[in-house]
């Protein structure tokens, strides 16, 4: 086209066809600048909240709310711009009346169509392990009434803070009841293992690991005392033989030859024989029974020794009863023991004395002596059952030791655990409790207002100016391309050089 057109040729095309470019003007001009002009006026309040950094230092106070200050701007533009808190906002502030018929969800989208937040970044990108860079961010609202507009920023501005703090305090407030519900809960597993080491060595209290030691001096001396008492067993079976010999002898009569035994075993014979002869009331009888109670008065103990004799078999009696009443060990048992010992050895004392004083071995006496000893080797022989018994019994308690000590220990170490995890959640609950406080008092970071929303003075939309230059060069435009449609449909000469 540029081969059939010249600046002349446009020229006079343009004279030709210059209606059709000015009745589009003329006619879309005025209309564009009366829309321009009848379009509604958007009054836009906008305030800015500073993100302050905490007050003190994290090193000594460490917050319980680690997010940036860009995600918590986000999560409270979600939490505010729910669906029924923007309705009870609409409602509050009357925003859409009723009588205008917008549907609720309408009211929603314009609702969040007119609020914009904007951040605002200090200069440079964020370092690692840095906060980002976040500083402040702006809220507007844009509506057709300036006064709302006002009204509405202010009061996003207020939901903004209010939830910032109730976001930060709970989360405090929740982080420390879990810890406190975590110590509570270690606590009662605690008592639950200190319960179970508690039944287990109740259950195993003859063979814990700390009375190991008390079990092998108490085996050593016990082993001890066995061997001692068998020593004394043996000396008691020889001193036994020894009085059975004696006292076998005195009844034959072949330890003295005029002793009283050897004199009564002859009385008796005698009476023997002169029964055969004489009744017993005769003179000669009778006098010979006299000498054979005289004889056997002689060899009968004194009361002295039937007293300590009865009392020995007495004593021995109750310790029988004892023995099998009372657990091996008991002191009562023992007592009685010491009692039977001490009369024996007064006995025997005594028999002593009778023998050195009578100047012979009695049968009575050797009798006497017997029965100590075998009473003697008796007692020594109960002992050394018990004595048996209780080898055993320590033996077996010192060979369970290890497999008690392992048991124990497994308790032991669970119970350490909890101990270090509790003490370990305590620790953690402090500082959670110290993280509230922070929260509490607004120490730790917050949002603050640093300039509020201020009622506009002026429209921020639409640019009228803008708009009115843009609908007369649009009107331009159409003039141009309606002259140049016309020239173009019709068949006529265009130029020389189309010539």
């Amino acid at each position: 086209m540029g081969d059939e057109f010249s600046i002349e040729d446009v020229i006079i095309i343009l004279r030709r066809r210059i209606l059709y470019f000015l009745i589009p003007v003329i006619l879309l001009a005025p209309v564009g600048i009366f829309f321009v002009m009848m379009l509604p006026s958007i009054y836009t309040a906008s305030g800015t909240i500073l993100v302050e950094s905490a007050q003190i230092p994290s090193d000594l106070v460490r917050s319980t709310v680690s997010s940036y200050a860009q995600e918590r701007i986000e999560m409270i533009k979600q939490r505010v711009m729910t669906r029924e808190r923007l309705l009870e906002i609409a409602d509050k502030y009357n925003l859409y009346p009723k009588e205008l018929g917008i549907s609720e969800s309408a009211q929603v989208n314009m609702m969040r169509g007119s609020l914009h937040i904007a951040l605002i970044t200090a200069n440079g990108a964020r370092m690692a392990g840095q906060r980002d860079n976040t500083i402040a961010f702006e809220i507007s609202y844009s509506d057709q009434d300036p006064d709302k507009a006002f009204k509405l920023a202010n009061e996003f501005m207020s939901l903004f803070l209010t939830e910032d703090v109730r976001t930060r305090t709970a989360g405090a407030s929740q982080t420390t009841e879990f810890f406190k519900q975590e110590a509570k809960r270690l606590t009662n597993e605690m008592n639950e293992s200190e319960n179970k080491i508690a039944k287990y060595k109740e259950a195993n209290s003859d063979a814990l690991p700390e009375h190991l030691n008390m079990h092998l001096e108490l085996l050593r001396t016990t082993k001890q005392d066995l061997a001692a008492n068998e020593a004394a067993i043996a000396s008691l079976d020889e001193e036994i033989r020894f009085l059975q010999s004696q006292l076998t002898g005195s009844l034959a009569g072949s330890t003295a030859d005029d002793g009283p035994a050897k004199q009564l075993a002859d009385l008796k014979a005698q009476l023997v024989q002169l029964r055969a002869v004489y009744k017993d009331a005769h003179p000669s009888v009778q006098a010979v029974k006299d000498q054979i109670r005289a004889l056997e008065a002689e060899m009968t103990p004194d009361k002295g020794v039937q007293r300590l004799q009865t009392s020995l078999a007495q004593a021995e009696k109750e310790l029988r009863n004892l023995e099998s009443t009372l657990p091996s060990g008991d002191p009562v048992i023992a007592a009685k023991r010491s009692e039977v010992t001490q009369l024996q050895d007064k006995l025997s004392s005594k028999l002593s004395d009778e023998t050195g004083a009578g100047g012979d071995l009695l049968t009575t006496q050797l009798r006497g002596r017997l029965t100590v000893a075998n009473s003697r080797r008796n007692l020594l022989v109960k002992q050394n059952e018990e004595l048996k018994t209780t080898i055993s019994d320590l033996t077996a308690r010192i060979n369970r030791t290890p497999e008690v000590e392992r048991g124990l220990q497994a308790l032991t170490r669970d119970r350490e655990n909890l101990t270090n995890q509790y003490n370990d959640v305590v620790a953690k609950q402090q500082e959670a409790q110290l993280a509230e406080t922070l929260e509490d008092s607004q120490k730790a970071e917050k949002f603050s207002i640093l300039e509020g929303a201020m009622r506009p003075e002026g429209p921020s939309s639409p640019d009228r100016a803008k708009l009115s230059v843009l609908a007369i060069m649009a009107a331009l435009g159409a003039g141009g391309l309606a002259a140049i449609g016309s020239e173009l449909m019709a068949a006529t000469i265009r130029g020389r050089h189309h010539l």
